[in-house]
């Protein structure tokens, strides 16, 4: 009879272990020894090491209770009380573009044209809002929509879970109350991803986390080390991993980054001494020997996941008291990693907006770009939601799914409009010289006003000061929200100068066209990459030397309606140093009248690039451009890879053809805002001459010549856009070095 109930209990036992493994699993570990509560630090990408260390965990067979993390320590602790394996960790962070992650704006193939438009005039990333209480800032160096979209996306498989301690191992992330400092534990009503993004908000680089009324940010400014919060949670034993940076040393003190850096550093530590004077006998402090590595080497992971698993091999000893039987300990594991399942595609009823004030949710709907009915996955979702980022209308786009009609989802977007407004402004330059005679700037600012509308009307206003002058306002209005079509009414200013050779060395006289255009667009968007636009005006064109020798020529002008055709392609990944894509830029006039009634008046000009990408970071960039016109001078060359060793505008005419092959290389470079650095080479070939006998280039030497040149430099792609030290020779012996900033091409 004791036989039979014996059996019959171990096979209850066993149908529970097959049905019920998590829960049993569980209990079964917990009955036999005390709850361990692992505490992961911040520290940036030093945190990666937390990874290594879990690992030894593993194959030591320590169970773990209670997981508490902050900043980085939240990301992995998080991870691995979801369920997720060490593998699988560690597959995710080594897969992470972090150029991407940490990048300024959208890539830009998702941008639209006239976002595009705005990099070849070399404009800061940054706006300022206009506002009437006065100008406004972002309130973060780095847009947080990425780090979102990546949360959401490697939580998903809990996305459902609000009470963090329902999750397969109990955890809580540590954010700080921006307000007051004080220590907020992120557990009750809060998603994982949500959790694990307010403890993740560096202060200046991420925006707070709005929640409940308060703003979020990163933890480590209150407890970096949250043994209290462990232990208040239940954790009898502590297992603490501090990968803190240390304070550095008197002599790096040398920027205002470094001296704000070590004050966040001395906050931080005064609060980790706090935490280990928690830890008791019995409790364990790993600290990995992470020297070399910084918070910002993002792309060293492997090596300081690697650091951190010897680290922790070198406590095994300690560790060891920990530990449980094998088998006891894989099925714990198995029930952590079993307790949630990624989601499967769902089927979906509609798109839904929320949260708007300014910005028509039509407009978000079409950028979304889904349909009803479809299989949804969580990549496409992410995908969706990057769309709507790009309209540089929104500081991030969250997103979430929500129970539909019968078993359909509904996704709900709830974009965060720009806190410092739709009426903005930009300001950029270009600066070239070649350390001698010449030197010429250009001083950039954009004004736009967006939303003027509920189609999405943008007045914008671009003034150029320094060489080459140029002010011009127009209205962009779409014929509907998220129309294809629009039309643009705009008026335009240029002055254009350039110089007069009848020699070789020096110019005899200055030549100024100044160009007065009205006109109006219908123009038709090919998807966000191009345009192909239709334009009616009126232009007011005059030509004439401003000093030195008074050319038989004398001032020259055109008052005369015109029209217009313009085609603009451009799927280049980066303007400055492109990998990938092509851009095409062709524009005709014709004019009613003729230029000073003695010949027709036209102006012509195509420019084609195309980079070839040879794998090891090495590009050619092949480049044409051409262009004939009735304006006199209307095309100049000179400067870099523009007939490089040249001064700037050496060359004008009013016929121009230019070819050229630049080739570059870049090298390996690391940090958190380490600049892509690259070396490379250029040869071009050009010819300039004079269409009609307008020309004030008659005694020119070089009109209609091929003049061959050449350039070799070094560049930086930074965040104030692309900087150049070149030298640059041509066949006519002009030679020069070069200091440029900006777009060249």
């Amino acid at each position: 009879m004791i036989v039979k109930r014996f059996f019959i209990l171990w096979l209850i036992i066993c149908l529970g272990g097959i049905f019920s493994l998590p829960s049993l699993a569980s209990q079964d570990v917990q009955l036999q020894r005390p709850k361990v509560g692992l505490v992961l630090s911040g520290g940036g990408a030093r945190g990666f090491a937390h990874v290594g260390v879990i690992k030894v965990l593993e194959e030591i067979g320590i169970p773990v209770d209670i997981v508490v993390g902050t900043s980085m320590g939240s990301m992995v602790g998080g991870g691995y009380a979801s369920g997720l394996t060490t593998h699988q960790m560690q597959e995710i962070i080594l897969g992470v573009d972090w150029d991407e992650m940490f990048a300024l704006r959208p890539n830009r193939n998702e941008l639209n044209w006239r976002q595009r438009n705005d990099d070849y005039k070399n404009l800061f990333i940054g706006e300022i809002g206009i506002t009437p209480e006065g100008p406004k800032m972002p309130s973060s160096l780095v847009p947080a929509h990425h780090l979102g979209v990546f949360l959401s996306r490697i939580t998903e498989h809990v996305a459902d879970i609000n009470d963090l301690s329902r999750l397969a191992v109990p955890f809580a992330a540590i954010a700080t109350d921006l307000a007051d400092g004080s220590t907020v534990i992120m557990q009750k009503q809060a998603t994982l991803a949500t959790a694990m993004r307010a403890s993740m908000s560096i202060p200046g680089a991420f925006a707070p986390l709005q929640y409940q009324g308060r703003s979020l940010v990163d933890g480590g400014l209150a407890q970096n080390l949250p043994v209290e919060t462990a232990k208040a949670l239940g954790a009898d034993i502590v297992i603490a991993v501090n990968v803190g940076t240390p304070l550095a040393k008197p002599e790096s003190f040398n920027s205002v980054v470094s001296v704000m850096s070590q004050m966040i550093g001395i906050l931080t530590e005064r609060n980790v001494d706090r935490s280990k004077a928690k830890l008791v006998k019995g409790d364990i402090l790993i600290t990995p020997d992470l020297d070399g590595f910084s918070a910002a080497d993002f792309k060293s992971a492997a090596q300081i996941i690697d650091a951190g698993e010897r680290s922790a091999r070198a406590h095994q000893a300690e560790l060891k008291r920990l530990a449980v039987d094998m088998k006891q300990f894989d099925r714990w594991n198995l029930a952590r990693t079993l307790a949630s399942n990624p989601p499967l595609p769902q089927r979906l009823a509609s798109v839904r907006v929320e949260g708007l004030d300014v910005v028509n949710p039509k407009v978000v709907e079409k950028a979304a770009d889904l349909n009803s009915g479809q299989l949804l996955t969580q990549e496409e979702a992410a995908q969706a939601s990057g769309r709507i980022w790009a309209l540089n209308n929104f500081t991030t786009v969250p997103y979430e799914m929500e129970p539909g009609p019968d078993g359909t989802q509904v996704l709900v977007f709830r974009p965060q409009e720009k806190p410092w407004g739709y009426n903005t402004v930009r300001i950029g330059g270009k600066l070239s010289t070649d350390f001698q005679d010449e030197h010429s700037f250009q001083v950039v600012m954009n004004h736009t006003m967006e939303w003027l509308n509920e189609w999405g009307g943008e007045w914008r206003n671009d003034l150029r000061v320094g060489k080459d002058g140029y002010l011009s306002t127009s209205f962009y209005q779409p014929l509907g929200a998220g129309s294809s079509l629009f039309i643009q009414p705009e008026i335009s200013y240029e002055n254009q100068d350039y110089e007069w050779y009848r020699g070789r060395d020096y110019p005899d006289s200055h030549i100024r066209n100044r160009i007065f255009e009205s006109q109006l667009s219908l123009g038709l968007e090919l998807g966000n990459y191009g345009l192909i636009r239709g334009a009616i005006g009126w232009a007011d064109i005059k030509a004439e030397p401003t000093e030195g020798l008074q050319l038989l020529d004398g001032k020259q002008s055109l008052h005369s309606g015109f029209g217009k055709i313009s085609l603009e392609m451009d799927t280049l990944d980066n303007v400055a140093f492109p990998k990938s894509g092509f851009s095409v830029h062709a524009q005709g006039i014709h004019f009613l009248e003729t230029f000073s009634n003695q010949t027709d008046a036209t102006d012509y000009s195509i420019d084609v690039t195309l980079p070839i990408h040879w794998g090891d970071e090495f590009v050619m960039l092949w480049s044409a451009k051409a262009g004939q016109s009735s304006i006199p001078g209307r095309y100049a060359l000179g400067g870099l890879f523009n007939l490089s060793g040249s001064a700037y505008g050496r060359y004008a005419g009013s016929e121009m053809l230019l070819g050229r092959v630049i080739g570059y290389k870049r090298l390996p470079t690391s940090g958190y805002f380490g600049f892509p650095i690259y070396v490379g080479g250029s040869f071009e070939v050009g010819r300039l001459q004079e269409a009609s006998r307008l020309s004030f280039n008659h005694d020119n030497p070089d009109v209609g010549h091929w003049i061959k040149a050449g350039s070799l430099f070094v560049a930086a792609n930074s965040v104030l856009g692309p900087v150049y030290l070149a030298v640059g020779r041509t066949n006519k012996d002009d030679a020069s070095v070069y200091f440029y900033w900006g777009v060249p091409y």
